[in-house]
């Protein structure tokens, strides 16, 4: 009885010592990951808006997600302005002088971090780069695509950070735009006819 006693004792002792370890391992195998997109849209000959959304695809909170940078460089030829922000969060231009480009950081204030599986809209700018240039590589940097960003879980540098692309959200069809077109003007006509019945 005493032995079975100890072998219980033992075991229970064991799988807490497990759990500790487990526990302590997690953080570490937490992982820090995002994608974005971004739509234009034309202001006038030479000047665009864009408009990014960016998803948490990691297991980890995003506090910071700088665009057209990573550490030590800027990819933008240009200046963007008209920044704003998604809410809760804040934003700035970096460049690093006649070498380099611009880029903007945008930082998460406090409550206002993005959790694993969500996406966040509201960062936004202008600039005098098309939609053909963002795509491409940056004059400053060849070879690097302009949209490359980063994003790290807290604080600019308070971790390792992830490096990826943000792309061009995908946009409708010309076949499909017709179809919600002719979509919108049958319901149009459906509520129309009620109207008039119903006054009738």
């Amino acid at each position: 009885m005493e032995h079975r006693l100890n072998l219980t004792h033992r075991a229970t002792r064991l799988a807490a010592l497990a759990a500790l370890v487990m526990g302590a391992a997690s953080p570490a195998m937490a992982a820090e990951a995002a994608s974005a997109t971004f739509a234009s849209q034309q202001l006038s000959a030479t000047s665009w808006q864009y408009s990014l959304t960016l998803t948490d695809t990691g297991t980890t909170d995003v506090g910071t997600f700088w665009f057209a940078w990573v550490p030590g460089k800027d990819f933008m030829a240009s200046a963007p302005s008209a920044v704003t922000s998604a809410t809760g969060w804040s934003a700035k231009t970096t460049h690093a002088g006649p070498t380099d480009g611009y880029a903007i950081q945008w930082k998460a204030g406090a409550g206002a971090l993005l959790s694993p599986g969500e996406s966040l809209t509201g960062f936004t700018f202008e600039s005098n780069l098309s939609p053909e240039a963002m795509l491409g590589d940056s004059p400053f940097f060849p070879g690097t695509p302009v949209t490359t960003s980063f994003i790290y879980s807290g604080a600019p540098f308070s971790d390792a950070g992830v490096q990826f692309t943000a792309q061009a959200a995908a946009v409708p069809e010309p076949a499909s735009l017709a179809l919600m077109g002719l979509g919108a003007l049958m319901l149009g006509a459906g509520v129309a006819r009620r109207r008039a019945v119903g006054n009738a």
